[in-house]
């Protein structure tokens, strides 16, 4: 029999055995492999001496440290004229037999079925690791994403057939964003942006700060709190905006603090906003509204109705929310 195979280091350690997730594709089990210390790299005085670390790296004569750094668990041990850097990590893996129907030589269809039976691995491990999580208090812990797992199509006596599509891109990609921290060759332009950035009175918002929070929360697994953030973001920009607004017009406290307070974030970029700045998002910029509109809804979803996002539905948020704290910042000049 051929099967499809995902195989996903977890982000700490488990007991073994078999796990049961449900999912919206019916039932899924999950082979938790026992916790071990697994070595990536030994430097010893003797060749021998790697036998003496401890299957869990802890023991006399060992001295250790341990700390997270996604997806793994990791440690370095020492010991007398021994060292090794590994992990601690359970191992999960997710099966799916092949119908015997299938053409094996079709490529396009292996990898069709692969993609599927990626987007069920992922969504299970991830339910996996949000209880663990929960139950764990797990704070530092993130979902996987897809480069997080390898999926492969197997025989019984698990010789590969059909090797993951994407591993090579995606470690093309990995490696390419690890560079994103080297600024030293960026150009002129931006450093030029980074020195007017820090010659204004508020370099960063509060609501620019919010929207980085917002993509960290993204790239960290978290659709769901980055577009959460992002409405903040948004009620924080305009809010902003308008109590200088109102303050201009003698308005006291209390009177800025229950109109902002009672008053939806669509009122405040409409009605509100043309009372004290003269612009409206729905009336001066038609397109940025309906993209916020969208936006409302996204959000109203995940937070009244329980929807669970997808990483498209965050993006467009972050997307929106750049765009409309952009269109603040030219309302706000035109106030001055």
């Amino acid at each position: 029999m051929t099967n499809l195979v995902a195989f996903a280091s977890l982000p700490f350690g488990l007991r073994g055995g078999p796990y049961e997730i449900a999912t919206s594709s019916g039932r899924v089990v999950a082979h938790i492999s026992e916790q071990q210390y697994s070595p990536f790299l030994s430097i010893t005085s003797r060749p021998e001496l790697a036998q003496s670390i401890p299957k869990d790296g802890l023991g006399d004569g060992f001295t250790s440290y341990t700390w997270y750094d996604h997806p793994f668990v990791l440690r370095v041990v020492f010991g007398r004229n021994v060292a090794s850097l590994g992990s601690l990590n359970s191992c999960a893996t997710i099966v799916e037999p092949v119908p015997t129907t299938v053409d094996m030589s079709n490529k396009h269809d292996l990898a069709r079925r692969t993609e599927r039976f990626s987007r069920v691995a992922i969504a299970a491990l991830n339910d996996l690791i949000a209880v663990v999580r929960s139950q764990g208090r797990l704070y530092e812990v993130f979902d996987l994403n897809r480069e997080d797992i390898d999926i492969t199509v197997r025989d019984d006596n698990g010789r590969i057939l059909y090797d993951d599509p994407l591993q090579d891109s995606l470690t093309e990609e990995q490696e390419a964003q690890s560079e994103r921290f080297d600024l030293v060759h960026r150009g002129d332009d931006w450093y030029k942006a980074v020195q007017d950035h820090l010659l204004r009175e508020e370099p960063v918002s509060l609501a620019d700060n919010l929207l980085i929070e917002a993509e960290r929360a993204l790239a960290q697994r978290f659709p769901r709190q980055a577009i959460a953030t992002c409405h903040t973001a948004l009620e924080t920009a305009a809010s902003t905006l308008l109590t200088r607004g109102m303050m201009r017009r003698g308005l006291p406290n209390g009177q800025i603090d229950h109109l902002l307070s009672t008053k939806s974030l669509s009122s405040k970029l409409d009605g509100l906003l043309r009372s004290y700045t003269g612009f409206s998002l729905k009336r001066n910029n038609r397109e940025l509204w309906r993209a916020f509109s969208e936006l409302n809804e996204v959000r109203n979803d995940i937070v009244h109705r329980g929807g669970t996002p997808r990483v498209a539905d965050a993006e467009f948020v972050i997307r929106v929310t750049r765009q409309v704290i952009e269109w603040l910042a030219i309302v706000r000049g035109r106030n001055r």
